[in-house]
């Protein structure tokens, strides 16, 4: 609870608010030392005291996420953590960490709208989202902000990413943030398709079948074929979305000298190649990068890419890092 805006402030008053040890001693509340956060700019670092300055002081709380999290809510790991629900908080996502997510629907990191004005984020690692799968699925957002008065520094060498639209085409590549490719339907023949499944944090996504797409560390390939020199038609299945940042977009299936056309995945912000139209009527397009939209085919449209940040605006946003997806 923050200390009062006017009127006497007691030494005891400033040490329920910040803590200490007694006999009280002035040189204890110097802002940045053992007790008095950041955040109280009227309080000196050195020098002498003015008790004036204490006014409105409110001691932060602070978290570093040290290891990577899935589908984190802000509010519940803070509170966990021992936080008292209304200090203004300071989080650090450290270098190499992951807040990521395996839900188009969830982001990697969510602030509820009950932490209204009290969150400062800095992040040196990684925010992502899911890659929608092969077929046509949107990719979804890396952060989903519904609070108000927010700050957030993204820094040098950091990434806040939204998954890649997965590609157009019942094989189509899954999008960049682990898309699974599309499991092509067979047309009269015998075969088996198997689409490549996402990649873990920091890994490329598996390949589809046969002579299905690759995988890609961002978007994977798509992997629609039409062979006519066997009886297995179209069973070339897409490859996997990647969790690699930026990434690279997984090579396209190729047929066995038949009438398909496959596009490539997507690098980190860039869309999957498109596919073109096959014989039966239904190409397979490239998973999108990080970001941004799958690749079409023939008539069927790739998802679209996941934003960076979505929901309530950032009330303070500094990017000294990368980002792909739209931010609001």
């Amino acid at each position: 609870m923050a200390l009062q805006s006017s009127g006497s402030i007691s030494l005891n008053d400033i040490q329920t608010e910040f803590g200490g040890t007694n006999p009280i001693s002035m040189s204890e509340y110097y802002r940045g030392g053992s007790f008095v956060t950041d955040n109280n700019t009227s309080i000196p670092t050195s020098g002498a005291i003015n008790m004036n300055g204490f006014y409105g002081g409110t001691k932060q709380f602070s978290y570093t996420f040290s290891s990577s999290a899935q589908e984190v809510d802000l509010n519940s790991t803070l509170t966990t953590a021992g936080w008292n629900g209304s200090d203004p908080v300071a989080v650090t996502i450290a270098s190499g960490v992951y807040l990521w997510s395996d839900d188009t629907s969830v982001g990697g990191l969510t602030i509820p709208s009950s932490m209204n004005g009290l969150v400062t984020i800095t992040n040196n690692g990684y925010i992502i989202g899911r890659g929608g799968n092969g077929g046509g699925s949107n990719g979804g957002p890396a952060l989903v902000n519904n609070a108000t008065g927010v700050i957030l520094t993204n820094a040098s060498g950091a990434f806040i990413a939204g998954g890649g639209g997965g590609g157009g085409g019942a094989g189509g590549g899954g999008g960049a943030g682990g898309g699974t490719g599309g499991p092509h339907a067979t047309y009269g023949g015998s075969g088996s398709s198997t689409p490549g499944t996402g990649g873990a944090i920091g890994q490329s996504g598996t390949s589809g079948s046969g002579l299905g797409g690759n995988g890609g560390g961002a978007g994977g390939g798509g992997g629609d074929g039409y062979d006519t020199g066997s009886s297995n038609f179209g069973v070339y299945a897409g490859g996997g979305g990647g969790r690699i940042l930026p990434g690279v977009g997984g090579a396209a299936g190729s047929s066995a000298g038949g009438f398909g056309s496959r596009g490539a995945g997507g690098a980190g912000g860039s869309a999957g190649n498109v596919g073109g139209n096959r014989i039966s009527g239904a190409g397979a397009g490239g998973g999108g990068g990080w970001g941004a939209a799958g690749g079409s085919a023939g008539g069927s449209s790739g998802g679209s890419g996941g934003a960076a940040i979505s929901g309530t605006a950032i009330a303070t946003y500094t990017n000294n890092g990368t980002v792909y997806g739209s931010v609001a």
